[in-house]
């Protein structure tokens, strides 16, 4: 992980009217950030030797545009971490350890952040751009989340789904990103690795890119920043 208190964060240069559509591109934080988180997932519970056919069974019920679902109340902090590992804890035996801070499989400390996507950034803060991110998270993660990373020093807007009642995919918390980054909606580039969460963000007019990897998306990134 690269630590921004050992770098130099250069000033932003201003953005001439007219110049540029993109006004601001806004980043996820796991798989877009981070490494893939899918992979990490699939290898926590092979070590935790969570049930096959359980784990197969929670994840059809599972929807990520599902409001009402344990996970979506846990990532708007409408419910507590204790409440969520309870009943995890009860419905599949070892699955909930990936979302403990406690345990040593807890999956947000096994998402190593990548360097030159940090690096990326801040050469877009030099070059003028505003930065966001928006993430879907824990409350009671974020210390390992912005553990030695500066947020603050990287991005110009940050908002946590836990933070403030909402997350994606709800279209409000995009309406919400855009009075916060105080833009219109042609102005921003949303990066994220979740197909549903792009879909809302482009029916909200904002631009928007699937992540699949992490670096190789900055190819399409610079294409659809020097179209602008």
């Amino acid at each position: 992980m690269q630590f921004l208190d050992e770098m130099e964060v250069p000033v932003k240069a201003k953005i001439e009217p007219g110049l540029s559509g993109i006004k601001a591109v806004v980043f996820d934080w796991g798989g877009v950030l981070t490494i893939p988180p899918v992979p990490v997932i699939e290898k926590l519970y092979r070590d935790i030797d969570v049930d096959k056919t359980q784990l197969a069974a929670r994840r059809a019920e599972y929807r990520d545009d599902d409001p009402n679902s344990r996970f979506a109340k846990l990532e708007r902090g409408e419910l507590s971490l204790e409440s969520y590992l309870d009943w995890s804890r009860s419905d599949l035996p070892g699955a909930e350890a990936i979302w403990d801070p406690e345990s040593p499989h807890f999956l947000f400390a096994h998402l190593t952040v990548v360097s030159e996507v940090v690096d990326r950034i801040l050469q877009l803060r030099k070059r003028g751009f505003v930065t966001g991110l928006l993430t879907n998270n824990i409350a009671e993660a974020w210390p390992t989340v912005t553990g030695g990373l500066e947020v603050e020093k990287l991005f110009d807007v940050v908002i946590n789904s836990a933070f403030v009642g909402m997350r994606k995919p709800e279209e409000r918390i995009y309406t919400y990103l855009l009075e916060q980054l105080e833009m219109s909606p042609e102005n921003v580039l949303f990066l994220d690795d979740n197909r549903v969460n792009i879909e809302v963000a482009r029916a909200c007019g904002i631009e928007a890119i699937k992540v699949d990897e992490p670096i190789g998306v900055w190819a399409e990134i610079e294409r659809i920043l020097e179209q602008t």
